[in-house]
């Protein structure tokens, strides 16, 4: 009987030595500050006492929130487009229009064009002025608010798509084209982000009809633009940009202030300007592979 009980009590041993070995202890960190408001031109200290193995630091600073550590998608911003157009040559009218896509599959075909649903937005911009045979002025239009047309985890796509009837002459047939900007920005009640311009948002050209005209994207001015190439025969020609993520965004990261091993010290930081920010520290024990967290978060005033 005192065999078995010996036994039985030498498993148990094993088996809580065996958890205890797989599984670490809880950090026991906690963090203070030496009072709740600074002045912009101070470092703030923060007291850090117990231990973690490693301690990450959010300053609660744009683009160092603890909150944003996993988002992916932002919907502070909007997207905007302004462009400028303008038509010379021929006669023909209402050969250019302004389209986007949510579904269109990176298919860059006749077919991948046709299998996507394109809507036509040309109405919200103004455009060159297309009187006859006479040349236009480069003609800039009004910043256009765009940000109902994207949809939550989808890119978004636009596109150029030109259109012209057959004619008896090439003066009688579609008119030139010309795009000279193309500016799309996310804008922030702090900031306007550029995503693309004329020059960077990809453009790849389709021809669905007449593969005798075609688009043509260059590195000098007007930068993006469709000659009919004096032909007169029925022309349908597009060209689109690569995939758009207006609202894609980098997770918040944090700062590494403690490395396994080293020594547990306090951590000083100075804020970029006044605010209220919330204030995290990570902390993290491991152990063949596995981890306990502890989040310690504070409110400081800067001012």
């Amino acid at each position: 009987m005192n065999k078995l009980t010996y036994i039985l009590g030498a498993l148990l041993i094993t088996s809580v030595y065996a958890c205890k070995k797989d599984t670490p202890d809880e950090p026991t960190f906690s963090v203070s500050t030496a009072k709740a408001e600074y002045n912009v031109a101070d470092s703030v200290e923060f007291k850090i006492d117990g231990y973690a193995d490693v301690i990450g630091f959010y300053s609660g600073e744009a683009g160092s929130e603890y909150r944003y550590r996993n988002r992916l998608e932002s919907t502070d911003g909007k997207l905007h487009l302004n462009i400028s157009t303008q038509v010379v040559f021929a006669s023909q009218k209402n050969n250019l229009a302004l389209m986007y896509s949510t579904d269109f599959d990176n298919i860059y075909t006749v077919a991948g064009l046709q299998a996507a649903k394109w809507t036509d937005i040309t109405n919200k911009f103004t455009l060159a002025p297309d009187v006859g045979s006479t040349n236009s002025a480069v003609t800039a239009s009004e910043d256009v608010d765009l940000s109902s047309l994207v949809v939550s985890g989808k890119p978004i796509f636009f596109a150029f798509k030109y259109v012209a009837q057959s004619s008896a002459t090439a003066a009688l047939g579609g008119r030139t084209w010309r795009v000279p900007a193309f500016n799309l920005t996310n804008k922030t009640a702090n900031a306007t982000v550029p995503i693309s311009t004329v020059t960077t948002a990809g453009w790849i050209g389709i021809d669905v009809k007449n593969t005798a005209n075609k688009w043509v994207i260059q590195s000098t001015t007007p930068f993006l633009y469709f000659a009919p190439n004096s032909t007169t025969s029925e022309s349908e020609d597009w060209v689109i940009t690569r995939a758009i993520f207006p609202n894609k965004v980098n997770p918040d990261k944090s700062v590494n202030i403690k490395a396994y091993r080293e020594g547990m010290k306090n951590y000083k930081f100075k804020f970029s300007k006044a605010g209220t920010y919330t204030v995290t520290f990570v902390g993290k024990n491991s152990l063949n592979g596995n981890v306990k967290e502890v989040v310690r978060e504070l409110t400081v005033t800067v001012k």
